[in-house]
């Protein structure tokens, strides 16, 4: 039960963060928080594969490569 209790915390930080970007009319600030996870998540993919993870790739290809293939 607490690490749902700390999800719901972490998900009202993430609710609390869009809004006031949104309402300060400050959504660029969003886009580039956006770009810059798919970018780390794509650093960790290539990472975690080997430089086999082309961006086309699914999350549950990722997955299944990483667990079945390395």
């Amino acid at each position: 039960m607490a690490k749902r209790k700390g999800n719901i915390k972490n998900l009202e930080a993430i609710r609390e963060v869009v809004f006031e970007a949104i309402n300060t009319h400050n959504e660029e600030f969003l886009v580039q928080l956006i770009y810059r996870l798919k970018e780390e998540y794509n650093d960790i993919a290539r990472l975690s594969t080997m430089g086999e993870h082309k961006g086309t790739w699914t999350h549950k290809k990722t997955l299944d490569y990483i667990t079945k293939e390395t």
